[in-house]
C-alpha cells in the first residue's frame, strides 16, 4: 500500500492560546461514543460535571454545545480548552484530538493530509520555499519527497483545473467589469451561507467591500491596488491551496466526479480571492493575517460544514458554469 504524507503531519504543533483563530469555534464537535463513557467516569467531579452538562444529545449523536458566538462551550477566554487544562490530550474526544490531521483510505492508497482550516497548515501552504508538500513513507518508516505531478491521475486533473482556471482568468479577471460581477455573485453567496447556516459565522470585513456598489472605474482602480499589495503572494498561495486540495479531496471523497471536483476547487479559490480583496480595503489589513482568516473561513465553509459545502458547491456550479 502506498503511503502519501503531507508536509507537516508528523511535525505538526498546536498554536494553543497564540492561535490567531480558533478551531474550537464555528462548528459542532460531535463526541465519540467512547468519549462521552470516558467523561462519565473522569475522577476529576467537577470536570466530569462541566463537560457533561456541556453536552447535547440529539438522534443518538453526542456533540458539545456552541455559545451565541459560535464557540465550544468548553473553550475559556484565554483560547484554551478547559478539557486540556485539566487533563490531558488522551481525555479529549477523536475530534478534538486528531484535529488538524486527516487520514483516507482508497484501495491501495492511504493519505495523511492536513486541515487548511488550523492557522499552522495555512502557514505552511504559504511557505514559497518548500520544495517539497508531499512524501510517500516507505517500507522502512522513513519519508521520502515525491513530486505528485507524477502521480497519474492528479496530472490528469490538475491539467483539467488548470485549463478551468484559465478560462475563468480570461473570462473574469481580466475584464473589471465581469470580474466585479463576479465577486459580487460570492459575496452574495457567503452571506447566504452565514445567513441559513449556524455553524457558518462573519468576520470582520471579509464582505465589508461588497456593501457599496462599486462602479466600474471604482472597482478597477481598487482591484490595481489590491494587485499591487496582495496579488504576487496570493497568487503563490492559491497555487499552494489548489494543489492541496485536488491532492486530498481525491482520497477524501474517491467517488466524486472529477468535474464537480476541480470546479469545487477553484470556486473556493475564487471565494479566497473574493474575502481577501475585501480585507485588503480595511484600515490597518496585514497581508499574514487576512490569508488565515480568509482561508480559515472558506475551508470551514467548504469542507467541514455538511450544509453550508453543499450550499457552497451548487452555487459555485451556477455561478462558474455561466
Amino acid at each position: 500500500m502506498k503511503i502519501y504524507v503531507f508536509g507537516n503531519y508528523m511535525d505538526f504543533k498546536c498554536l494553543a492560546g497564540n492561535c490567531q483563530t480558533t478551531c474550537c469555534s464555528g462548528w459542532k464537535i460531535v463526541v465519540d461514543r467512547e468519549a462521552y463513557e470516558r467523561f462519565k467516569n473522569l475522577e476529576n467531579k467537577s470536570l466530569r460535571a462541566d463537560i457533561l452538562s456541556n453536552i447535547v444529545e440529539k438522534d443518538d449523536v453526542h456533540s458539545f454545545k456552541n455559545r451565541t458566538n459560535g464557540d465550544c462551550a468548553m473553550l475559556d477566554g484565554d483560547g484554551l480548552c478547559r478539557i486540556q487544562r485539566n487533563s490531558n490530550e488522551k481525555t479529549l474526544c477523536n475530534t478534538c484530538r486528531k484535529y488538524p490531521r486527516l487520514s483516507f483510505s482508497d484501495k491501495d492508497t492511504m493519505l495523511l493530509s492536513m486541515a487548511a482550516s488550523c492557522p499552522v497548515i495555512i502557514e505552511y501552504l504559504s511557505n514559497d520555499k518548500i520544495k517539497n508538500m508531499w512524501y510517500e513513507m516507505g517500507t522502512d518508516k522513513k519519508m521520502y519527497p515525491i513530486d505528485i505531478s507524477g502521480v497519474n491521475w492528479f496530472a490528469q486533473d490538475k491539467n483539467r483545473f488548470d485549463i478551468l482556471i484559465n478560462d475563468i482568468k480570461t473570462k473574469y479577471y481580466l475584464k473589471s467589469e465581469r470580474l466585479s460581477e463576479l465577486f459580487f455573485d460570492f459575496a452574495d453567496m457567503a452571506v447566504d451561507i452565514i445567513i441559513s447556516c449556524k455553524d457558518c459565522m462573519y468576520f470582520d470585513g471579509s464582505f465589508d467591500a461588497y456593501e457599496e456598489q462599486m462602479q466600474g472605474e471604482e472597482f478597477r482602480r481598487r482591484y490595481n491596488d489590491f494587485t499591487k499589495k496582495y496579488g504576487e503572494r496570493l497568487a503563490t498561495f492559491d497555487k499552494s491551496y489548489a494543489d492541496y486540495r485536488i491532492f486530498t479531496k481525491k482520497y477524501e471523497n474517491p467517488d466524486e466526479d472529477t468535474y464537480d471536483r476541480i470546479y469545487q476547487v477553484a470556486g473556493e479559490i475564487v471565494m479566497l480571492d473574493t474575502i481577501m480583496f475585501s480585507l485588503s480595503l480595511q484600515k490597518g489589513s496585514n497581508y499574514e493575517k487576512d490569508i488565515v482568516n480568509a482561508v480559515h473561513w472558506v475551508y470551514k465553509t467548504a469542507v467541514h460544514g455538511k450544509v453550508s459545502g453543499s450550499k457552497m458547491h451548487k452555487k459555485i456550479m451556477e455561478i462558474l458554469a455561466k
